[in-house]
């Protein structure tokens, strides 16, 4: 009887024990709340920290600044598709939006019959976007690759639970966006509630609709407690004010302000209080709202409460502490739910980077991001307004001064006329500098600031001879592009004349507009150096090659740091300037370019393309774009090869037809066609006069064609390359008036060894 009671005893102890270890395992594995707080901006989380209990919780996240390039406009909708398709694909309105199976359409049908109809099977699935083909065939045919879906199927296929609660409904409209973020490839979801919405107690609310925080806060309850995987939120009752905002009395609007961030402070608050460590919770803003877009502050908050992390978020796509992009989120969902991410993903796992910084401190580093990106296109606007009629300016004055003869008043013009293009040659080294300032003045006072500044230096150097001017300008401007990359590009990021994290075009490296100025003042300096050295030849002894031992280490330098995957990871600057410095060398040493030459040049570029190529398959540093490049070649994946050159071959046309930079270019070309085909000897003279700094000349306008042809946005390298062949010919077409004067200047550069 004993033994009896001791085997019922253990089988029964044994039935307990199963489920509970079973919950235990489904309540141990990870899961993602995903808040989409649709409209916030980083104003509104600045004043929402000021609510209970916010910013007791921001200071244990990981925050960010969200960087979004969709390839249409900068929409919620876009957004969330870029977001769940780790890839470029773009919403149109014809494609409809989602519903729950059961729910009710236009025609007195559900949807998921309608769904049925267009050949969608609805079962299995709680919601449906019947408009998935028609989505689809919209994205087809286009110069990205659109993987549409690629999360909800991914996780299907991991069989990894995907449940979304809420939408943006107002009024008569439909509008459930965040679905396009969570649906698969055939547009339906598994689980998921879009009516979480309540019309009762909802005075001072926006269109009388609340999210019904209360039910919403049960089901992710549950739901947690049931099921693993992933759950997304749709929340827009401020999207909705701001709607509404322009219709508002202002102390109306304020009040359902207030009530709308209480409501999200609270919810906030006791959904982080009874988040689980299996849990990770995210907020991610898809679009701010649009009085936030009409004043150019574009980049959302990104917010992340996993494990006990926090400081500011980071990815290996931006390499900026506190700045990610959208592609990176769905590779950081496959990691935290421990699922093997697809092949081509070009974005990266989000990290947290313990900063100490405070939240304070970063919402004012993201406002100096918005500042530089409000002002750049005033600035560099009328920078190369400015540019363009100093050049054109200049030639007229040189040919008016050969006809006419110069004067008093004519020589007055002659020199405002100089020290204006010496003052552009300094140009790109102060813009440079100027990004170290921390102040956040208004364009045009920082424009006015660096003109005053460039020209007092041009005053300065103005008695200077020329070769000794531009070695001065030009190893300024190589030594702190150099120090800057190799100190991690900080000025670049801020510099009018980098790149912006706005666009999301390039997060770091090198960028267009300081390649070109790069390989045009590199040659130049090194030209300089051998005008100035010019009786090397009559040396003997190592004493004669120090300048060409120099030159050489110094293209090596500048050809490493643009190739580096860590420095500037610039592909098509490191073939520009491995031709630019080829044709500068060979011309410097008195190579002639015969058959040979180009033989050599064709080699280095072939060379060039298979160091490209080993150099980003071997680093140990993440995958650039130059990585994922060479990967498809190496696999035979030439159709995404194809893609990626009709795609960098299309933006660099319409960058053509439409980048100001482009005009830049053309007076350029301009200004050269009139030097040569009006010399008047003046060329020769020229090239009798600075024999080296003219062979110079030939390697930056090798580099500018070569950055226009092997560049996606090549007509901006091309741009700030050439300047610095135009600018200096100028200077010294405008220092010599008559051919007197031309033989007065030669023979005395000839003297004191220029």
């Amino acid at each position: 009887m004993k033994r009896k009671c001791l085997i019922f005893l253990s089988v029964l102890l044994l039935l307990t024990m199963v489920p509970k270890s079973e919950a235990r395992q489904t309540a141990q594995g990870p899961q993602v709340i995903l808040l989409f707080f649709e409209g916030m901006s980083f104003a509104d989380l600045e004043r929402w920290r000021t609510y209970p209990h916010v910013d007791r919780w921001l200071e244990q996240a990981g925050i960010g600044a969200l960087s979004v390039r969709p390839p249409g406009a900068r929409t919620a909708a876009n957004t969330y598709l870029l977001m769940g398709s780790g890839s470029q694909a773009l919403y149109t309105e014809r494609s409809g939006t989602a519903y729950e199976r059961e729910e009710i359409m236009q025609g007195n049908q559900t949807a998921g019959a309608w769904a049925a109809k267009l050949g969608l099977d609805p079962a299995g699935a709680q919601i449906v976007f019947p408009g998935i083909f028609r989505l689809h065939a919209e994205n087809r045919d286009k110069p990205y690759t659109s993987q549409i879906g690629l999360l909800g199927s991914t996780l299907a296929a991991h069989q990894i639970p995907v449940t979304a609660y809420g939408s943006g409904d107002y009024e008569d409209v439909r509008q459930r966006h965040a679905i396009l973020f969570a649906m698969d490839e055939l547009g339906r979801v598994p689980h998921g509630d879009l009516q979480v919405r309540t019309t009762s107690s909802t005075e001072g609310y926006p269109d009388g609709i609340r999210t019904h925080y209360e039910k919403l806060l049960k089901s992710i309850t549950a739901n947690a407690n049931h099921s693993a995987g992933l759950i997304t939120v749709q929340l827009a009752d401020l999207a909705r004010l701001y709607q509404l905002a322009d219709d508002m009395e202002p102390d109306q609007f304020e009040r359902s302000y207030d009530r709308i961030m209480r409501d999200w402070s609270a919810f906030l608050d006791q959904l982080l209080s009874a988040r689980t460590e299996n849990q990770t919770v995210m907020v991610v803003t898809p679009a701010v709202h649009a009085q936030a877009s009409q004043e150019k502050k574009l980049l959302p908050p990104i917010l992340v409460w996993r494990n006990t992390e926090s400081g500011l978020l980071t990815s290996a796509t931006t390499r900026q502490p506190g700045l990610v992009s959208g592609l990176d989120i769905l590779p950081t969902l496959m990691t935290w739910l421990q699922v093997p991410q697809p092949k081509g993903l070009a974005g990266h796992t989000l990290r947290i980077q313990d900063s100490g910084t405070d939240i304070a401190s970063f919402i004012q580093k993201v406002d100096g991001i918005h500042h530089t990106y409000a002002t750049r296109s005033s600035v560099l606007y009328t920078y190369v307004m400015l540019q363009m009629i100093t050049l054109a300016g200049a030639v007229v004055l040189w040919l008016w001064g050969r006809k006419r003869g110069v004067g008093e008043g004519g020589e007055k013009l002659r020199r405002g006329m100089r020290l204006a293009l010496l003052a552009m040659l300094w140009f790109p080294f102060l813009l440079l500098v100027e990004a170290a300032l921390t102040w956040q003045a208004a364009g045009v006072v920082a424009l006015g600031a660096l003109i005053m500044t460039s020209l007092l230096l041009a005053f300065l150097m103005e008695a200077l001879p020329l070769s000794r001017t531009v070695a001065i300008v030009c190893g300024l401007t190589v030594g702190s592009l150099l120090l800057d990359g190799w100190a991690g590009a900080t000025l670049m990021r801020q510099s009018y004349l980098g790149y912006d994290p706005v666009i999301g075009a390039r997060f770091y490296g090198l960028g267009n507009e300081y390649e070109g100025v790069l390989i045009g003042s590199t040659i130049l300096l090194v030209a300089a150096l051998y005008q100035i050295d010019r009786r090397r030849e009559k040396r003997q002894g190592w004493s004669r090659q120090v300048i060409p031992m120099f030159s050489a280490l110094l293209f090596a330098i500048v050809l490493y740091y643009m190739v580096a995957p860590h420095l500037g990871t610039d592909a098509g600057g490191f073939l520009a300037g491995l031709i630019g410095f080829f044709v500068a060398g060979s011309r410097l040493s008195g190579w002639k370019l015969g058959k040979k030459g180009l033989l050599l040049l064709a080699g280095g570029l072939v060379s060039g393309v298979l160091v490209l190529i080993v150099g980003s398959l071997l680093t140990d540093q993440p995958l650039t774009h130059v990585g994922r490049v060479s990967q498809q070649i190496v696999s035979g994946d030439w159709a995404q090869v194809a893609q990626m050159l009709e795609r960098k071959l299309e933006m660099n046309i319409r960058l053509i037809r439409v980048s100001i930079w482009s005009k830049v270019f053309v007076v350029s070309l301009l200004v050269l066609g009139v030097l040569s085909l009006r010399n008047d000897r003046f060329l020769g003279h020229l090239a009798q006069d600075y024999p080296h700094l003219v062979k110079g000349f030939a390697g930056v306008i090798a580099g500018s064609l070569a950055g226009l042809v092997l560049n996606d946005s090549g007509i901006v390298t091309a741009a700030t390359c050439i300047m610095f062949m135009v600018v200096p010919a100028l200077y010294a077409a405008l220092g010599a008036p008559d051919e007197s004067a031309m033989q007065t200047e030669g023979a005395n550069s000839r003297e004191v060894g220029d």
